[in-house]
């Protein structure tokens, strides 16, 4: 790895770590979004091992400056990440449409799991069975995939825009 992309995964690593501790204090998901696609730009300059070393350097930073005990390090360490580096490894999926439907099936299986994980633990903790806030839950879980796989497009799109634009 050379220098150069070292220090550009340093810088990375050091802003996706502001973003998480950001959205550990105040509470917001948004933070990590934007550390998602620092992610994503840093696998797209540096390549996926440098990026896989930043995301897991960054979550570490973040859990211990910002803290454990919040649900933001829960998202950040089981959705963001690495739907940034799932989006990073099917992006030479890109050339056909049957190839734009198999990344699209998995960022929506990936999608749906981790919505699983979530509302499996939410049943478990509020109980929420046989009752018509379930199947809220249940509705919300199919709007979640749908999203979540759109936006691994958007953010392959944007990220794309921001490196063409801004980083050469």
């Amino acid at each position: 790895m050379s220098t150069r992309k070292l220090a550009f995964g340093g810088v990375v690593c050091a802003l996706a770590s502001i973003c998480i501790i950001f959205s550990c204090v105040f509470h917001l998901i948004f933070p990590l979004v934007i550390s998602c696609v620092f992610y994503y730009i840093c696998a797209q300059k540096c390549g996926g091992m440098c990026a896989f070393i930043v995301v897991i350097t960054s979550n570490i930073i973040g859990a211990i400056i910002g803290g454990i005990g919040g649900g933001e390090i829960l998202f950040s360490v089981l959705l963001f990440s690495p739907f940034s580096i799932i989006i990073y490894v099917t992006a030479p999926l890109s050339k056909g449409p049957i190839q734009y439907l198999l990344r699209a099936l998995i960022f929506a299986l990936f999608s749906f799991a981790i919505y699983l994980l979530f509302a499996t633990v939410l049943k478990d903790v509020v109980g929420f069975e046989g009752s018509d806030f379930g199947l809220g839950v249940y509705l919300f879980g199919a709007v979640w995939t749908v999203v979540m796989t759109l936006f691994g497009f958007a953010l392959d799109r944007g990220a794309a825009f921001i490196m063409k634009r801004f980083i050469k």
